[in-house]
């Protein structure tokens, strides 16, 4: 009994272990679950690059401005609380997080051009937040399975700070980014100077008017009524 008993309790470990294994080697993140429509729409997106979330409340801490034009509200549409225009998933509270929306100080951040967004930082100048991306919480460096080597990504802007030596880049030249936004090149590492984390968007997204841009999120599970209602048509009011 004690030997049926230790093989099950060593095949019940054994398969925990690989389960989290397989788990960390297969899924980078959350995004894998909600996949394309997660983020996007197809037919009732809300803002450019047919995005389904975006955050219309969110006023950015740092300069008391609007989150418009920052890939920031769209990413908000769902990683800031409800109170304040979010969906409440994963929330990461941006009065108390890394700035966006402003022009880095060189003193502070040594920043390449190709990391910013119109010349401001944003949530893509640190994420690649697609599914293809396989690091730790899409950060465009790869810091290990569970973020242990965090040191690596913060000397993309930081090197000054920082011990290169101890964490092994021998240089920022060396240091290789993360990017999904080439179709042409492919999902994959490039360098600092070369990495490509958004591209100009046509604007022919027309957002909804008055209809809460939270109110079709995500599409596939709740719909505004007007949806089914042709007769009525929110982009007259």
């Amino acid at each position: 009994m004690n030997k049926i008993k230790g093989l099950f309790l060593a095949l019940t470990s054994a398969l925990f272990i690989s389960g989290i294994l397989v788990t960390n080697t297969l899924a980078a993140g959350p995004h894998e679950g909600v996949a394309c429509l997660g983020c996007h729409s197809v037919h009732f997106a809300v803002d450019d690059k047919a995005f389904a979330v975006k955050n219309t409340t969110m006023i950015n801490p740092i300069n008391g401005e609007s989150l418009d034009g920052l890939v920031a509200a769209k990413c908000l549409g769902c990683h800031e609380t409800q109170e304040l225009g979010g969906a409440g998933i994963r929330p990461i509270h941006l009065h108390t997080t890394h700035p966006i929306g402003i022009i880095p100080n060189p003193r502070v951040a040594d920043v390449p051009d190709n990391l910013l967004k119109d010349g401001k930082l944003d949530c893509i100048s640190c994420h690649e937040p697609h599914p293809s991306n396989p690091n730790f919480m899409y950060l465009r460096v790869d810091t290990g399975s569970y973020g242990e080597n965090l040191q690596k990504f913060c000397v993309t802007c930081h090197s000054a700070k920082a011990d290169m030596k101890l964490i092994g880049v021998e240089s920022v030249d060396s240091l290789e980014l993360f990017s999904a936004m080439d179709q042409q090149a492919g999902a994959k590492n490039f360098r600092r100077d070369e990495v490509v984390t958004n591209n100009p968007s046509v604007e022919y997204i027309k957002p909804l008017g008055v209809i809460p841009a939270n109110d079709i999120l995500p599409n596939y599970l709740k719909k505004p009524a007007w949806v089914n209602e042709p007769e009525f048509n929110p982009l007259a009011q």
